[in-house]
This record gives C-alpha cells, structure tokens and sequence, in this order.
C-alpha cells in the first residue's frame, strides 16, 4: 500500500479544514443545547426552592421538608457540573483540543458533588469515602502537578536562548520544513 498521500501538504490541510468544519457545525448544534439545559437546570432550581420554602412555611411533614431539601442541593450540584461540562465544551471549541486542566476541574466537581450527596443522605460506607477521598487526592495532586509543569514550562519558553541554542532551533526548523 502506497500511503505517500498522508503526509502530502494539501492532503493534511483538506483534513484539517474537513475537522474544523466538523467541529463548528457540532458547536453550531451543541451550544444552544447546552444553554437551553443551563437555562432549564436554573428553571428547575427555582422550582425546587419554591417547592422547599412552601413545606418550610406551611409547616409541612419533616419527610416532605428533608425531601424538598434534599432535591434542592442534589439539582443545585448538578448545575455545578453542568457548568464545568460546558467551560469543557467551550474549551474545546475555542483551542480545538482538550486540556487536561479543565477535564481534572470537572472531575473535582463531580467527585465533590457526590461526596456531599453520599454524606448528605446518610448513605454512605466507611469504605466508600476512603474510595472517594483516594479518588480526590489522586485527582487534586494530578491537578498540581499539571500546574507546577505548565508554570515550568512557561518559564522555560521565557528565558533567553544562547546562541547555540537558537542556531539548534533555526536548524531543526529548516529540517522539519524540507520533509
């Protein structure tokens, strides 16, 4: 099999304009959905606030009021998580890539949210909270040293290059262009 064509130029450029328009056509679908659920998410917590202070006021049943509560905050964490999900979206879409930064945020918030709804239930293990709380340390210091690295790295793209370095980048450069 002759695959040549793959690194041709032309080829790699039609590729990329094919993703592109892939990727603007799916945020062209995807965002109004995604506001429409963020609009319906913030509708629905309201709703359940309504719905809480109403037993709270009207001196409902302790089981409709623990209820009523419990929905709140389980709908309120849930609109945290969609609003990292769609900082993800809109991350992709702008830099047309995934950072790993805004995927280990969502991952926080979501192992977060369903440690407050394990303990806020009572229904909770000892062995499920080591779970979540190694779950959470390994996401937070994977966080950390993602960020001492990028801090790292930009350092390192800031500082002056000698002159043998820069005559290393220039040659690796022009090797690169003549493939």
């Amino acid at each position: 099999m002759n695959l040549k064509f793959l690194s041709d130029e032309t080829f790699i450029c039609r590729v990329i304009d094919v993703y592109n328009k892939f990727v603007n056509a799916t945020a062209l679908v995807v965002i109004p959905i995604l506001m429409l659920t963020l609009v319906i998410a913030v509708g629905i917590i309201f709703y359940d606030l309504r719905l809480f202070l109403e037993f709270f006021f009207e001196g409902a049943k302790p089981e409709d009021y623990d209820k009523a509560f419990k929905l709140l905050v389980r709908n309120i964490l849930n609109f945290f998580v969609l609003i990292e999900l769609f900082k993800v979206f809109i991350d992709v879409l702008e830099f047309r890539r995934i950072r790993k930064r805004q995927i280990l945020e969502a991952g926080i918030v979501f192992v977060v949210r369903e440690i407050i709804l394990v303990v806020f239930e009572h229904r909770f293990t000892f062995t499920d909270l080591v779970g979540f709380g190694v779950l959470l340390l390994a996401l937070g210091i994977t966080y950390i040293v993602l960020e001492r690295s990028y801090l790292e790295y930009l350092k390192f793209e800031r500082r002056e290059l000698t002159e043998r370095e820069r005559k290393g980048l220039i040659a690796q450069r022009e090797d690169e262009l003549k493939r």
